[in-house]
């Protein structure tokens, strides 16, 4: 049970100490930044938390005598299939997360929330204007490519794949087990968000991704296909951007 706690809450804290530790280097070369607002860099650290879960959950089932790939349910005669589902999972997934976005918007800016999404999603111009080495820009971009093989199927397996069925098998009910991990699913998300208005935003409408990917794990009871589907918006949200940001 103490292991599920962990797993689920132990990315966060992991992801603000590689947060403190960027922007001490930032603050060492002299650069302008808007602290705690690093999203364009954020790809670096939590691939760096990325490999550190990685060793966890690893530790974690080797004690349990089960495996990484025991755990994700991959076969490789269902792939296409779970592919689609994947894809099927991503279409499901968008329409509670969509409207997370605009009830949290508009509860937070009134009915002229549209007027807001650049502050929610980019920041706010004058914040979001400075300067980045080139040299940094590149590497972040580069960790980016490698980002969403890593992040996508280690967040799966560690808040539905690991901590979800311990938490259902303790409270043996349902909306704990879901609930405890989406809490935490949710809270590293505000990780990646460039403003404070952002951050409740994405707290809210990824909480809900994190219930809904609960459900149907603990209905279909197979994780590869949700991560083929977080493996899309990894690669979409994350590696996209940071090549666009770079071609300007």
């Amino acid at each position: 049970m103490k292991n599920a706690w962990i797993v689920s809450f132990s990315r966060f804290p992991m992801l603000v100490i590689g947060l403190l530790i960027f922007s001490g280097l930032f603050i060492s070369m002299g650069l302008d930044f808007q602290f705690p607002f690093l999203n364009d860099m954020s790809p670096i650290y939590f691939t760096l938390v990325n490999v550190l879960c990685f060793v966890l959950l690893h530790h974690l089932l080797k004690k349990d005598g089960r495996s990484l790939k025991d755990l994700s349910g991959f076969q490789r005669e269902r792939l296409w299939k779970d592919i689609l589902y994947g894809f099927l999972w991503l279409f499901i997934l968008y329409i509670p997360f969509l409207i997370a976005v605009v009830i949290t918007m508009l509860t937070m800016f009134g009915t002229d929330f549209h007027l807001h999404f650049q502050t929610v999603f980019t920041g706010d111009a004058e914040s979001s204007n400075f300067a980045r080495p080139e040299w940094l820009l590149w590497f972040s971009a580069c960790t980016a490519l490698v980002f969403p093989f890593l992040n996508a199927p280690i967040e799966e397996l560690m808040y539905r794949g690991y901590a979800q069925p311990i938490f259902l098998k303790h409270f043996n009910k349902i909306v704990p087990a879901i609930a405890i991990p989406s809490l935490g699913f949710a809270l590293q998300h505000i990780m990646l968000a460039p403003s404070w208005q952002g951050a409740v935003v994405y707290f809210v409408a990824f909480f809900l991704w994190g219930v809904g990917s609960g459900i149907i794990y603990y209905k279909q009871k197979r994780l590869f296909p949700l991560i083929v589907c977080h493996f899309v918006v990894n690669v979409t949200f994350s590696v996209i951007p940071i090549i666009l940001l770079i071609s300007k």
